[in-house]
C-alpha cells in the first residue's frame, strides 16, 4: 500500500501518478457512493492481479490491508499493491465517496 494526499499527486498532463505507476494503464474504474456504515467486498479474501487507485473524495472510514487497519478521509489517494487484501469501510457518521480504478502494468504493449 502507498498512501498520499491530492496535494502529493504530481500529473504530467498525461497520467495522474507517473512517477509511481509510470505508463501503467487504467484498466477500468468508476465512482462509488457508500452508504453508512457499508464495507466493500465483505467477503473473507479480496484481492486484485493489479494495482488499483482509490480517490476519496467525501467522507471518512478505515482500509484494512493485509489485515491492517488504515484511517482514511476525502482527500486521501490510496494505492493498493497487486496482491493486497483489502476492503474498504465507510465510517456511519460521515460516508464515503471514492473514485477507484484500477491500473495494468502488462498493457503498455498494446
Amino acid at each position: 500500500m502507498k498512501r498520499l494526499t491530492v496535494r502529493d499527486l504530481r500529473p504530467d498532463g498525461h497520467s495522474l501518478l507517473p512517477d509511481i505507476l509510470g505508463e501503467a494503464k487504467v484498466r477500468h474504474g468508476g465512482i462509488y457512493v457508500f452508504k453508512p456504515g457499508e464495507t466493500a467486498h465483505p467477503e473473507a479474501r479480496h484481492v486484485h492481479d493489479v494495482d488499483e487507485v482509490f480517490l476519496f473524495v467525501q467522507g471518512s472510514g478505515i482500509i484494512p490491508i493485509d489485515g491492517v487497519d488504515h484511517p482514511i478521509q476525502a482527500g486521501d489517494v490510496v494505492i493498493v499493491a497487486a496482491g493486497e487484501d483489502h476492503h474498504t469501510r465507510s465510517s456511519v457518521e460521515d460516508p464515503l465517496v471514492a473514485a477507484w480504478y484500477v491500473v495494468d502494468r502488462a498493457v503498455l504493449a498494446e
